[in-house]
């Protein structure tokens, strides 16, 4: 179980061994990378599309 981002076209694995919900993404304020980096919410945040995979969910963002 995973999930990550895809900003810009270019996929982050996230920090978190699950799938984290629409609703908990929403709430929190910043992000970690499976590789240590974070990425921050700004005002332009918006989910653009949510792909469920077995595995892997992967949201399509805007930063």
């Amino acid at each position: 179980m995973k999930t990550s981002f895809l900003i810009s076209g270019k996929k982050y694995l996230l920090k978190y061994e699950r799938k984290m919900p629409e609703k908990e993404v929403l709430k929190m304020k910043s992000f970690v990378t499976s590789k240590g980096e974070k990425l921050s919410k700004t005002d332009k945040f918006k989910i653009k599309k949510i792909t469920e995979k077995d595995k892997e969910r992967v949201f399509d963002v805007i930063m």
